[in-house]
């Protein structure tokens, strides 16, 4: 027959009583010696007192501190919503309590972990829209500042290959002068590749009206082929479209096996396609007012295409009826030091002072324009070139009176068909002759 025995079953006090027994069984034996007639020390005797109360001043104080963390343990279990376990004993009690915490610290790091994932993951998603945003507003301003439009373009497709980390990006547009495509962007392809293809489906193009998608979900055959002519495995082509009528594409692209492209890739095409539209539109739209406009805004008098249409017109007249043509132009040599050093806002007024005193002293007949940002012009109708360098010197002079000392001004005189039969001649002449 087996008998187990263990006292685990008993409780943390009783088996620290059963301790301290044990402890104080060998000096009380030692005292038992000494009152029964065995010879026992003073000293002896002091030290073996001494043991008993310092163990027992050592059993009470571990009683305490398990007792106390015990008790803690369980205010912390009932504080994170868990039950203590019902065990007698305290040690076997608060080693479950133990388990218990570990496990659920455990848990939190991992929560924390994903947590951590999922901050790095809406941080890295926050970042790139900040940087489309940016990227946009970038372009806007670039074209606010009279930017080249294909140059803005070509902004906008470096910047959305690089944010959505494709081989290629390229963007085709038709000319403002004509209904042929164009390639204004080619990044990762040579440009020629996409002519050809475009070439070839000339005519399909202006029904693209919605997005197209190549990838490993989407395997349509006729733009298949488009894919395979570009030597691209995934492609996505956005129609950039005007008025109902597709004027472009702009695409990206992949040579990624198993590749499929993602809500994001397309919702930031969508958004670059339509900035291109506005950009491209606008430019349309600006360069058709301006083959209206015939007046330049700041100063009033005829803008550069005005002064060649009336200049060919009174050359012409001159021609017919053997009569001279003069022309006098006046140019601010510093208007570039001024912007720089004053800004532009004190350089227009420079201009336009110039342009004030220039009418001021023509005749109604006479005809006075912008030829540049810099320089002022005037037809002086039925005047040889004598004539126009008398003209000339009256205005260098009211000028001189009428404008800072800051401004300084640089003359030509012409006359045709002496200096030239035409305006593009005269006006040629005028601009190798400024300093």
């Amino acid at each position: 027959m087996q008998v187990n025995f263990s006292i685990t079953h008993l409780s943390l006090s009783r088996r620290i009583w059963i301790a301290a027994a044990l402890v104080s069984l060998i000096p009380a034996v030692v005292l038992l010696h000494y009152f029964f007639g065995y010879y026992v020390s003073v000293a002896a005797t002091a030290i073996l007192i001494f043991l008993i109360i310092l163990g027992w001043w050592i059993i009470i104080e571990i009683s305490k501190s398990i007792h106390k963390i015990h008790n803690q343990s369980k205010k912390t279990l009932k504080t994170i919503g868990e039950d203590a376990p019902s065990i007698p004993d305290e040690v076997q009690g608060l080693e479950q309590i133990i388990n218990l915490l570990s496990s659920k610290v455990k848990t939190g790091f991992e929560d924390l972990r994903e947590f951590g994932h999922k901050t790095e993951q809406l941080n890295r998603e926050v970042s790139k829209k900040v940087l489309i945003l940016s990227t946009i507003l970038q372009a806007n301003d670039l074209y606010s500042k009279d930017t080249p439009a294909e140059e803005v373009v070509q902004f906008l497709t470096y910047h959305l290959k690089n944010l959505l980390t494709m081989r290629v990006a390229f963007c085709v547009l038709h000319s403002h002068y004509s209904d042929n495509l164009r390639v204004i962007s080619a990044l990762g392809i040579d440009y020629k590749k996409i002519e050809q293809t475009l070439a070839q489906r000339q005519g399909t193009i202006e029904n693209v009206k919605k997005m197209v998608v190549v990838d490993n979900q989407n395997r349509a055959p006729v733009y298949r082929n488009w894919a395979e002519d570009l030597e691209l495995k995934n492609l996505i082509l956005f129609p950039v479209v005007s008025k109902g009528v597709t004027i472009g594409l702009v695409g990206i692209g992949v040579n990624t096996p198993d590749f499929t492209f993602q809500k994001d890739d397309i919702d930031v095409l969508n958004l670059f396609s339509q900035n291109v539209t506005l950009i491209w539109e606008y430019e349309r739209v600006s360069s058709k007012v301006e083959e209206l406009e015939m007046f330049d805004d700041l100063t009033g008098l005829y803008n550069l295409k005005m002064i060649k249409t009336r200049l060919n017109e009174e050359i012409r007249r001159g021609v017919t009826y053997q009569r001279p043509c003069g022309f006098v132009a006046v140019k601010i040599n510093n208007y570039s030091k001024l912007q720089k050093e004053f800004g532009n806002i004190d350089a227009e007024k420079a201009i336009k002072k110039t342009a004030k005193i220039l009418k001021a002293d023509i005749r109604p007949i006479d005809v006075g324009g912008r030829i540049s940002s810099d320089a002022l012009a005037v037809i002086l109708i039925e005047k040889n070139k004598r004539e126009s360098q008398e003209f000339s010197n009256i205005l260098k002079e009211d000028l001189k009176k009428g404008c800072s000392d800051k401004i300084e001004f640089d003359f030509c005189v012409a006359e045709s068909p002496i200096d030239g039969v035409t305006s593009e001649e005269i006006l040629s002449f005028v601009q190798s002759s400024f300093k």
